[in-house]
């Protein structure tokens, strides 16, 4: 059920995503939104379980550096998932 939620909210947010990896959140809401955005995104690309696996990795990497202020280094993360997402 996380899986299929999380994966659904990345395609919708690819474009978001973009914005998001060239211009650093300025707060943790809006950091975690953009992770949020991507999570539904790759929702909808119905992605294999393995690819599902490692977005889910990623979004908790970059919820945590969201939480941490470390919006440069969740950034980086948005701009990978993107990669990771567009391959399917």
């Amino acid at each position: 059920m996380i899986r299929t939620l999380i994966a659904s909210a990345v395609f919708t947010a690819v474009a978001a995503t973009t914005a998001f990896a060239e211009t650093p959140a300025n707060s943790p809401e809006d950091c975690l939104k953009a992770a949020f955005d991507i999570a539904q995104a790759a929702e909808g690309r119905n992605l294999p379980n393995e690819q599902l696996d490692k977005v889910e990795e990623m979004l908790t990497k970059m919820e945590s550096h969201c939480d941490a202020k470390q919006y440069t280094e969740a950034a980086g993360i948005a701009t990978d998932l993107k990669t990771l997402i567009s391959k399917e």
